[in-house]
């Protein structure tokens, strides 16, 4: 079955290969081989499909003489995870990545029209790049030597939205190539004022896509690293934020030309950015450029030659037409007046590109460091100081763009007041309240509460006359999004707490109490009781044992509320380690009782120099019974390396305790007791710790629901278009239908 995986590829890459040949030669006029070069890219479509359902096959049916079979799945997975295994790994990615151009492919090549011959020959050259990568370093691959089980898929990967996260992610990577190939037909054929139209469906369809899957891969890190956030500037997560970014300024610069016919320029540059970023993005973190600065990226395949000649291929091809064509494409002004809409969205577009920009520097760092002594990456701080006042930024233009006219004037001006007053109300309820003092977060709320009341009215306004603006939708979530951000990463309360098993801890406005252990096939759960407030629950606190690997893989718990998160992750689990009867295990500070007698460990007293033949360690422990307390030391006597416990008695000489062990990491003592008391204990009075971080996450919840909104808007303002679009070939179907003497204009007519 391998070897049927790889003629698919080989079979792809003719397929590929012929049908640019073909669309180049019908793009110079030769009409008849346009049906051809259409079939080629069906066959290769077909191809790809094949090898995708023959690597799926061989992942179902546990083959484990390939390769990639063996290092992403195993015997025990379940169905749902073996599937998610197919883009488990590099060569899955690709194959994927594949999958979705060459299906997308198929439907701009029956939707393209005037642009299919420019655009099918454009695409047809990167489906080639991506198969000299699949053929450079096939799925197919065999192993040396035969495995009865594979390695299995990282327990960090085993996680629901591993199932759709990275198949949401390469569809928007997929769409991001399709406005590249409008834009390069548009360069080569001049047709610079038409071509954004077309382009402007697949740009919102990128932007969706790419957008969701930034919110899921977020989601997932909440509830699976636990680290306790959704996003750390992690370069492997902005190189999937930078074409976002870039895609939003598309989104507008393609807006403003289809409004005013202006940008023409920087729309093309916009759409050539988009592209090569996810082309850069995909070299950092394939590259193994990154292995020391992040714990998403890759491991060097030796792919490294075909990624870079990629990036460098396209990049030199779609420079090559900008500046061929710079001169002769005419700029026109993109806004009319300072205080007009049109300005506004110019002033957006360039900050928005600022901001790709930055972030695009950002994680450029450990390349850019690459030849210094010590290579290095820029920490959480650079980001809060560049794309702190960009939010705001952006946030403040969408709160204003509403309130005034496309060409100049003020439009709603009582909107621009009462936005500004709740904005003004905002910022003096957060300084009375002693909410914050901080100036950014002031900003940063005010715009957020000024955005939210102008857009959410606009939208509403709309919706109620039946005449729906999607755009605005998109800017309500955008604002409520940075604002609920901001507060849950900014105002979390945290703190790490130590549970001995058992013992109920109040903290935070909680109560914990590590109640039990319990083994599980891969590991052990840690089940603790949560009272909180009136609610009350149990936190179970997953560690799972990698297969075929070192450590525990610890997953958290997270309980939402309407105005916070309570999320509990485990730090670490202290067993004890003393099974005898009558040993137990103390840190300074800390007590236990066995039967009638309260033990508490209060220092360690060293006597004697070192360098001397003897030295002492005596434990200080305090022992309170039936009314009375005593301070007892038993001790450790060193003498020419040689260590002598010696006890303390107590109780009158009923009992005596004496060391045997001392954790110099944490400073605790390994005590035994002997005489009656020794009778009283035993190991079971042993019980294990748990360590856990407890944090509250202001708000949240309205960061998702932001999001949700977000790209909501995004769907239904692609939806419209579509509407529109055919009410006007309805509209010329039927003005077609008249004769030509009677015909009235359609909308289409409109320029």
């Amino acid at each position: 079955m391998a070897n049927l995986g790889d003629f698919f590829i080989y079979t792809a890459t003719v397929s590929a290969l012929a049908s640019a040949v073909l669309y180049y030669l019908a793009w110079r006029g030769r009409d008849q081989l346009v049906s051809l070069a259409r079939n080629f890219f069906r066959l290769g479509t077909l191809s790809v499909v094949g090898a995708l359902a023959t690597l799926l096959y061989l992942i179902l049916t546990h083959d484990f003489t390939v390769a990639y079979v063996y290092a992403y799945s195993s015997l025990d997975l379940p169905t749902h995870y073996l599937i998610a295994s197919l883009w488990g790994g590099q060569e899955g990615t690709f194959l994927l990545w594949l999958f979705y151009t060459m299906i997308l492919g198929v439907v701009m090549m029956h939707t393209a029209k005037q642009f299919e011959r420019g655009n099918m020959f454009f695409l047809s050259l990167f489906v080639l790049s991506l198969l000299m990568i699949m053929i450079k370093k096939s799925p197919f691959e065999l192993m040396p030597v035969y495995r009865e089980d594979g390695a299995g898929l990282n327990p960090l990967l085993q996680n629901f939205w591993m199932t759709i996260h990275p198949p949401i992610m390469f569809a928007g990577f997929s769409g991001v190539v399709f406005p590249f190939t409008f834009a390069l037909t548009a360069l080569v054929e001049r047709k610079y004022h038409i071509w954004a139209e077309a382009a402007r469906r697949w740009t919102m369809f990128a932007w969706v896509a790419l957008g969701v899957s930034l919110v899921m891969g977020g989601y997932w890190a909440y509830e699976t690293l636990g680290w306790g956030g959704f996003w750390a500037w992690d370069p492997v997560e902005n190189s999937s934020l930078i074409p976002w970014l870039f895609l939003t300024t598309q989104v507008h610069s393609l807006f403003i030309k289809r409004q005013r016919r202006g940008m023409m320029r920087f729309s093309l540059v916009a759409v050539c950015l988009t592209f090569w970023s996810v082309l850069y993005g995909t070299f950092l973190t394939r590259s193994g450029v990154l292995a020391d600065f992040s714990v998403h990226s890759f491991v060097d395949l030796g792919i490294n030659q075909f990624l870079v000649g990629g990036l460098a291929f396209f990049i030199l091809l779609g420079a090559f037409w900008l500046v061929h064509r710079w001169k002769d494409i005419k700029p026109e002004p993109s806004y009319s007046k300072l205080n007009s809409r049109s300005y506004l969205v110019t002033l957006g577009i360039v900050i928005l590109f600022v901001g790709g920009t930055l972030v695009l520097i950002g994680t450029s760092a450990p390349l850019l460091t690459r030849f210094a002594e010590k290579p290095s990456n820029v920490g959480l701080p650079y980001y809060f100081a560049t794309m702190t006042p960009i939010g705001v930024a952006i946030l403040l233009l969408i709160a204003l763009f509403p309130t005034f006219r496309w060409n100049q004037g003020l439009a709603k001006p009582r909107l621009l007041v009462i936005g500004a007053s709740v904005a003004v109300i905002t910022i003096l309820t957060l300084l009375i309240t002693g909410f914050t003092h901080q100036f950014i977060y002031l900003a940063l709320f005010g715009a957020a509460a000024w955005a939210l009341v102008v857009n959410g009215s606009v939208f509403f306004l709309s919706w109620r006359n039946k005449h729906l603006q999607p755009g605005y939708l998109s800017h309500v979530g955008l604002a409520l999004g940075i604002a609920s951000a901001a507060l849950a990463n900014g105002f979390e309360t945290k703190q790490t707490i130590v549970l001995p098993q058992g013992q109920p801890v109040s903290v935070m406005g909680s109560t914990l109490t590590f109640a039990s252990m319990q083994d599980t096939p891969k590991g052990f759960d840690c089940h603790v009781d949560v009272a909180n407030g009136g609610d009350k629950f149990v936190a179970i606190l997953h560690h799972e044992f990698p297969k075929n690997a070192e450590g525990v893989m610890k997953k958290p718990h997270v309980e939402n509320y309407l105005a916070y998160d309570l999320y509990l992750a485990p730090v670490s689990v202290e067993q004890p380690e003393v099974q005898n009867a009558g040993e137990f295990y103390l840190k300074k500070g800390e007590s236990t009782r066995i039967d009638k007698y309260e033990f508490t460990f209060n220092r360690f007293d060293i006597g004697g120099q070192h360098g001397e033949s003897t030295m002492t360690a005596a434990a200080l422990v305090t022992v309170t019974y039936d009314g009375t307390t005593e301070q007892v030391a038993p001790t450790l006597q060193v003498a020419k390396r040689e260590v002598t416990p010696v006890e303390a008695s107590f109780d009158h000489g009923k009992a005596g305790l004496f060391i045997t062990g001392v954790k110099p990491e944490d400073g605790g003592v390994v005590l035994r007791l002997s005489g009656v008391a020794s009778a009283m204990a035993s190991p079971a009075a042993q019980q294990a710790t748990l360590v856990v971080e407890l944090s509250k996450k202001p708000f949240i919840l309205f960061f998702w629901l932001g999001a949700l909104i977000a790209f909501s808007g995004g769907l239904l303002s692609m939806y419209d278009r579509h509407r529109r679009r055919q009410a006007v070939e309805v509209e010329l179907s039927a003005a077609d239908d008249q004769p030509r003497e009677t015909r009235q204009p359609v909308a289409s007519d409109v320029v």
